[in-house]
């Protein structure tokens, strides 16, 4: 997940190159895809542990993008990528720190 997050950052966040990129959309979108069906798989004991970091919307912006219930505005890849992203790989190294001190 969190690379996931680093490669947002690193080659999507730039609002106007997402805007105009259909490769950089469709990255981002797989991207946080990828996120999302990670934040599936952690352990329920880990979520109720971490209530800060939005699991559920997490998953949610998975199933959505995965499923194409309807059509994605770039603007809401782009306000995940800028808005979501930066604190979610904050909190996801934080969270790997804790597991690592723990072991």
């Amino acid at each position: 997940m969190i690379e996931m997050c680093e490669l947002l950052l690193e080659h999507v966040a730039d609002e106007r190159k997402l805007a105009e990129d259909p490769v950089a959309q469709a990255a981002a979108q797989r991207w946080i895809e990828v996120i999302g069906e990670a934040a599936s798989h952690v352990s329920e004991e880990l979520k109720l542990a971490h209530p800060d970091v939005a699991w559920r919307e997490i998953i949610g912006i998975r199933v959505i993008l995965a499923h194409g219930y309807f059509h994605i505005e770039d603007d809401i890849i782009g306000s995940v990528v800028a808005g979501a992203i930066p604190n979610l790989r904050v909190q996801l190294q934080s969270i790997l720190g804790s597991l690592s001190e723990t072991n």
